[in-house]
């Protein structure tokens, strides 16, 4: 019975605190050349993303439903808007673009999807 009440408080926890689904740390698959894409994102609505865990992007996010807003350390600052398509038990991502001028990033983020590290 302890058991079940803790499990049920910790649950009802993570309900209210509201942590949306994308906090957490997100992997790709490995490339054809074993390149390893993660991305932290915070509670803070702050991301570090690394290649090979070498780090090479920061920034600040919004997400609102499934549109997810950016700036990072590249693109000259501009901001990019993607829908965040989540599948498989919301444990995968996909982004698909809604606004993004920064055509190099667009074109990368395109392709990308990404799983949940547990």
């Amino acid at each position: 019975m302890k058991i079940l009440l803790i499990s049920a408080a910790a649950l009802l926890y993570a309900w209210v605190s509201g942590e949306d689904a994308l906090t957490g740390r997100w992997e790709t698959p490995p490339s054809e050349k074993g390149n390893v894409t993660s991305v932290l994102f915070k509670a803070d609505n702050t991301f570090e993303g690394a290649i090979n865990k070498k780090p090479f992007a920061t920034g600040r996010y919004t997400l609102e439903n499934d549109v997810f807003t950016f700036r990072d350390n590249g693109c000259n600052g501009m901001e990019g808007k993607y829908r965040i398509i989540f599948f498989s038990g919301k444990d995968s991502l996909r982004l698909q673009p809604i606004s993004d001028s920064c055509e190099g990033r667009r074109n990368g983020m395109s392709r990308l999807v990404m799983g949940r590290v547990k």
